[in-house]
């Protein structure tokens, strides 16, 4: 039964209960503030992570894409080949050959979109990058320094640069060859790639807006999520305080969710639904206990008080006393088999650990029933066992293998009419089996399943009922051991049977245990 407590009880353990949370740090922002938090740092995270691996390599990608299409126009075009082609001999160049030149220039220029296409010669010390054999134009390579043309002409090597040109950042090419006339030039190329920038700056600002948009669907998402999470962990927690203070009685917040808050509220409400199943079981038992303790102690009171009556006279009535003494002793064997009961259940529910060894049961059996050759003879019923003269082995408990048949036994022999018999078979086909039959009323269909209940009584007993455990203890008995205990199926008025079954014991075990004995 829960403890009562006053009607400010439940307030202050919930105050309790809020200290000792603050006493391990909660922290102020509590459970919420935390998975907002840790949502945003992992929102921040990732983002973090994508700008890194995305907009880093995205301007230099650009760029090498550039140099390289660069590259792939002017071999598509030849331009190596066609510039070599032409006579262009010494600076300064005739006429014909300044037309001829400005010409491939500009169906060059056009042809690979570029800003700037000129041809270098004649280099010295003084101008290792050379003469433009034409004049460029003045706005494109005023900045122009020509770097990349005087390692061409170092190295008469083709050399692809990037380089920045009156604030402008282009993709450079340095070609050398050899004219028709055999003089050495280059041809200088110069296309614009100042766009990337402007890409790649679009590419960041539409990158901050998406993370912006991210980090406030974060927010939107995860403060009511967590606000959420929260109230169903505080429900949950009310219910475990009314709990501890009102006891296995407290309903416990429904909760369907298929997450793991959800998993909790039905594990909490599983653990309420038994408590009070055990709850109603304690009070129960204790209630059939005391009734069944209370019977046979009255009846005894009774009796002791008549005979210390009859005591009193000067001449007692001997045989009155008698009779009430054998009453008296009856009443005290069945407190005495009552107590027993009681404490095989709290044996059992104290989850004792029972023996696992080989057991003969045919001795065990024998030895069984001759505790119970007076009774059965003053009972007038025959009782004989049916082991077709050999050994049968089984693995369990020997003391609870023989609590169990005295129960089946003693059971049998209330409810057998005279001049009966009673039968003990064991078999060994598969699963060992104990088998106790008897020639009484039988178990009614309605009572099948409950005769193995603790406390239940037959109605069909001849008056001679017992207190509802036997069959109960045998029953929680035979699982413990890795078997069972069940009533067979037989026909109408041919009396009951109940088989123990238990696991075999191995081969190897018998051997050994009959070389010891």
């Amino acid at each position: 039964m829960a403890q009562q407590r006053g009607p400010g009880s439940l307030s202050r353990l919930r105050r309790e209960f809020a200290l000792r949370a603050g006493t391990r740090g909660r922290g102020a922002l509590g459970l919420r503030g935390r998975i907002v938090g840790v949502l945003l740092i992992t929102t921040v995270a990732t983002l973090v992570v994508a700008a890194l691996a995305l907009l880093g390599p995205l301007e230099q990608s650009l760029r090498n894409n550039a140099r390289s299409t660069l590259i792939h126009e002017l071999r598509a075009n030849r331009s190596k080949r066609r510039f070599a082609s032409l006579h262009l001999g010494e600076i300064p160049l005739s006429q014909s050959q300044a037309d001829q030149l400005q010409s491939a220039l500009t169906q060059l220029s056009q042809r690979v979109n570029a800003q700037l296409v000129v041809v270098l010669g004649n280099p010295g010390p003084d101008s290792p990058h050379g003469q433009p054999l034409l004049t460029p134009n003045a706005d494109e390579s005023a900045d122009d320094t020509y770097g990349d043309v005087a390692a061409a002409f170092r190295t008469r090597r083709a050399n692809y640069t990037f380089g920045t040109i009156d604030g402008k950042e282009y993709a450079r090419a340095a070609i050398p060859f050899t004219s028709a006339d055999q003089f050495l030039y280059v041809l200088a190329v110069r296309k614009s790639v100042d766009q990337i920038s402007g890409a790649v700056a679009v590419v960041r600002n539409a990158f901050a807006t998406a993370a912006l948009a991210g980090l406030l669907l974060a927010v939107i998402l995860g403060v009511p999520l967590s606000a959420r999470i929260v109230r169903r962990l505080r429900r949950l927690r009310e219910a475990a305080l009314e709990l501890t203070h009102e006891g296995p009685a407290v309903v416990v917040p429904v909760d369907r969710a298929r997450d793991e808050v959800g998993d909790l509220a039905r594990t909490l409400a599983t653990m309420q639904t038994r408590l009070r199943e055990q709850e109603e079981a304690r009070r129960s038992f204790v209630a059939t206990a005391s009734h069944e303790l209370r019977t046979p102690l009255t009846s005894l009171d009774g009796m002791l008080e008549l005979l210390d009556d009859d005591l009193r006279y000067a001449e007692p009535d001997i045989e009155d006393a008698r009779a009430l003494l054998l009453r008296a002793r009856a009443q005290s064997r069945r407190l005495g088999r009552l107590a027993a009961d009681l404490l095989d259940l709290s044996r059992l529910d104290a989850k004792i650990d029972l023996r696992s060894e080989p057991v003969e049961l045919s001795e065990l059996s024998r030895a069984v029933l001759a505790e119970f050759e007076l009774g059965s003879a003053d009972r007038h019923v025959s009782v004989k066992l049916a082991d077709h003269g050999r050994s049968v082995w089984a693995l369990g408990d020997p003391g609870s293998i023989a609590r169990i048949l005295r129960i089946l036994v003693d059971n049998a022999l209330r409810v057998s009419p005279p001049d009966s018999e009673l039968t003990v078979g064991l078999d060994e086909s598969g699963d060992v089996r104990v088998s106790v039959c008897d020639e009484g009323p039988g178990v009614p269909p309605e009572e099948r399943d409950q005769i193995f209940r603790r406390f239940h009584r037959g109605r069909d007993t001849r008056g001679e009922a017992g207190f509802g455990l036997g069959l109960a203890i045998g029953r929680e008995l035979a699982v413990r051991m890795g078997g069972e205990l069940i009533l067979e199926d037989t026909e109408p008025g041919t009396g009951a049977k109940f088989t123990l079954r238990l696991p075999p014991a191995p081969a190897t075990t018998r051997t050994l245990s009959t070389s010891i004995s």
